[in-house]
């Protein structure tokens, strides 16, 4: 799942590769041409993933996140502190008043998260808990995105007036790379 996030720390859920069949390889191919041309300042996954249980490919016994390394993919381990992550994303999903947006969205790209996460039931014997029998992927790959954030929000875009002071404070100030030009008398600020 590719989520991004805004500067009211806002999580938008924009695209999802939901796929039975295909190994690493596939896979981390199919991430790649869906990333074309985006960058990123993390991912995270399951930390299942990073466990060295004999799984060997072409290029012999090494982990599944050793696998999507080769491609560029570099995960972070997700935490898997399953209550504490439920916990959190109904906060991201609720809302205080009828017209009001949760803090977390998805597009209608995201077909099967939108289909499987309203679906998902509680465990009947730890009810804080989801019942790990259903179709679980996407909320747990949602659950570890929200748990790797904590409270981070992106810079609030500036209007074209305060990129403008922002660059006349920057000539009028002093900095490493005016410092000689100052005492020199050739600064221009």
């Amino acid at each position: 799942m590719w989520f991004a996030l805004d500067w009211d720390g806002r999580v938008y859920c924009y695209r999802e590769l939901y796929v039975k069949g295909l190994n690493v390889d596939q896979i981390a191919f199919e991430i790649n041409r869906l990333s074309g041309g985006e960058t990123y300042d993390y991912s995270v996954a399951d930390p299942s993933i990073f466990a060295n249980i004999g799984f060997v490919d072409k290029f012999g016994g090494q982990t599944i996140a050793e696998t999507f390394s080769r491609y560029g993919i570099i995960f972070m381990p997700g935490s898997n502190r399953r209550i504490d992550g439920w916990n959190l994303m109904h906060q991201y999903l609720h809302v205080e008043q009828p017209r009001q947006q949760p803090k977390l969205l998805f597009f209608e790209t995201c077909k099967e998260a939108i289909r499987s996460i309203p679906a998902l039931i509680h465990d009947e014997i730890k009810p804080e808990d989801l019942d790990t029998e259903g179709d679980d992927h996407c909320a747990d790959t949602t659950r570890y995105f929200l748990m790797s954030l904590h409270e981070r929000a992106s810079p609030k875009p500036i209007s074209d007036t305060e990129k403008k002071l922002e660059q006349l404070k920057m000539r009028d100030s002093i900095t490493p790379v005016n410092f000689n030009e100052f005492y020199s008398g050739k600064y221009g600020g």
